[in-house]
């Protein structure tokens, strides 16, 4: 028997390029008020799980099926990674303080290359508590666009 709760909740269905027909709870969908650089329509996006270990998730638009960004925690391959935000920034977010947020940078693997590059200079930050996100443009000169990151072959990671 379902509890109040659940009955309560809304479920969204959508379809994906890469994952096909995705069912939800809606609050487990993450609004970016402004949109994401380039994509600015797009407001409504879900967290996809890629790995077991958590390391890349998928940024997956509710809205546009082919639209997914991979991100990952920037502080696994930089340690010291930090970001400052502003109070507008917080406010945007929701967030009285920054206990709650959880900050990804985009990953961009390159297949001629077999190399990866992690967005520093962009992160993408979003609150726990009221699934609002944002991505900023860092004006640092000690962050890269194309942060370069090794990749482990299927070799290396079995040998």
């Amino acid at each position: 028997m379902k509890t109040t709760l659940e009955r309560d909740k809304k479920i969204i269905r959508f379809n994906t390029t890469r994952f096909g027909h995705i069912t939800v709870s809606e609050d487990k969908v993450i609004h970016f008020i402004h949109g994401i650089p380039g994509f600015k329509e797009l407001k409504r996006y879900i967290l996809i799980d890629h790995d077991e270990e958590g390391v890349f998730r998928w940024l997956q638009a509710v809205d546009r099926p082919e639209v997914a960004f991979l991100l990952t925690n920037p502080v696994l391959f930089k340690s010291d990674y930090t970001i400052v935000l502003r109070n507008g920034e917080l406010k945007s977010l929701g967030a009285k303080d920054p206990e709650h947020l959880v900050v990804f940078v985009m990953v961009c693997f390159h297949r001629e290359t077999n190399t990866m590059t992690l967005n520093l200079k962009g992160p993408v930050v979003l609150n726990s508590l009221n699934m609002r996100g944002i991505q900023l443009i860092l004006d640092r000169d000690d962050y890269q666009v194309d942060y370069p990151v090794p990749v482990r072959t299927s070799r290396e990671k079995n040998g």
